[in-house]
């Protein structure tokens, strides 16, 4: 059943998709709203399920783990896909996985420490004869984006993965904290002093450090699509062009494009995808034409694939 969302609400779940660990207080002055309506909403929200939970954002990066890696698979039954799928949960290197709802069947998002790593994981993977087919994207480039679609007056995105690898050192009492916010990134300190046996004024300590050094880039919601009224479509783009000069291009319209809340591009074929949070067809075909505009000199190709949800089972810090 999807539910009937008043611009007010919106709204606060635009601003929760990209600052839910903001305070109570915080939230409600962003989004004109009482803090105890913004109270009485998450608890809604979160009661209804329309929000599924909160997870943080890693630079990967930063942690030892430079290389993310999707892959995109179809199966040859729909037995062989939900057995992968109960099998792939605890996996160490899966942030998440979802459905696909044309042309492949599942998409999971992975990360990596070094190449041996991800060639030896990926040719266990292939191997499994209920594969019928793959496409592996490797992004050296990722931005995330608000949802902008009801002008969120804060529309910086985060830069997942940089093209310039730098890692930083990661303590005991980090993985710690960031196991906590694993679990509810809206946890409050005191929970997290709980947890750790850690003194909260220690905490509010290293999660500054944490977004300081670039580790902890914030958190996000991430929802019931059905019961939202929204979906996600993946635009594959090949671009056969892709200078220094077209990739900013294509990263300024993602930017300016309501409906666009990601961006990456890859050595291979696609060489860019940008991923669209939309409430109908209406919304995608308008997103597609002005792609098709601005970028009528240029020689491409597009793909279109839509899927389920921003995934299942979402564990952003695996190797935990």
């Amino acid at each position: 059943m999807t539910l009937k969302l008043k611009p007010t609400d919106k709204k606060l779940i635009a601003y929760l998709y990209q600052h839910s660990r903001e305070s109570l207080s915080g939230i409600a002055k962003e989004t004109n709203l009482s803090r105890e309506q913004v109270t009485y909403r998450i608890e809604k929200y979160l009661k209804e399920g329309i929000i599924k939970g909160f997870f943080p954002i890693i630079n990967y990066d930063k942690v030892g783990y430079p290389i993310t890696t999707i892959v995109m698979l179809s199966f040859n039954s729909k037995q062989a896909l939900g057995s992968f799928k109960q099998k792939c949960i605890k996996d160490k290197h899966r942030i998440s996985h979802g459905e696909v709802l044309a042309k492949y069947d599942l998409f999971m998002i992975l990360i990596f420490q070094n190449e041996k790593d991800k060639s030896d994981y990926l040719s266990n993977l292939l191997s499994n004869n209920n594969i019928a087919d793959f496409l592996i994207l490797e992004p050296y480039n990722l931005e995330l984006y608000p949802l902008k679609f009801v002008d969120n007056a804060k529309k910086e995105g985060y830069q997942v993965i940089l093209e310039e690898k730098k890692i930083e050192k990661f303590e005991d009492k980090d993985r710690k904290i960031l196991k906590s916010l694993l679990n509810d990134a809206r946890i409050k300190v005191i929970d997290i002093a709980k947890q750790t046996n850690m003194s909260a004024e220690l905490i509010v300590y290293h999660l500054k450090k944490l977004k300081e050094r670039g580790i902890l880039l914030g958190s996000r919601a991430y929802f019931d699509m059905k019961k939202l009224g929204f979906f996600y479509t993946l635009l594959f783009i090949n671009m056969k062009n892709i200078s220094k000069e077209n990739q900013e291009k294509l990263k300024k319209f993602a930017k300016k494009e309501p409906f666009i809340e990601t961006i990456a591009f890859m050595f291979n074929k696609p060489n860019c995808y940008m991923q669209i949070f939309h409430a109908d067809e209406h919304e995608l075909r308008e997103t597609l034409l002005r792609f098709k505009e601005e970028f009528k000199e240029e020689s491409h190709e597009l793909e279109i694939i839509p899927i389920k949800d921003a995934g299942e089972d979402i564990n952003t810090i695996p190797f935990l």
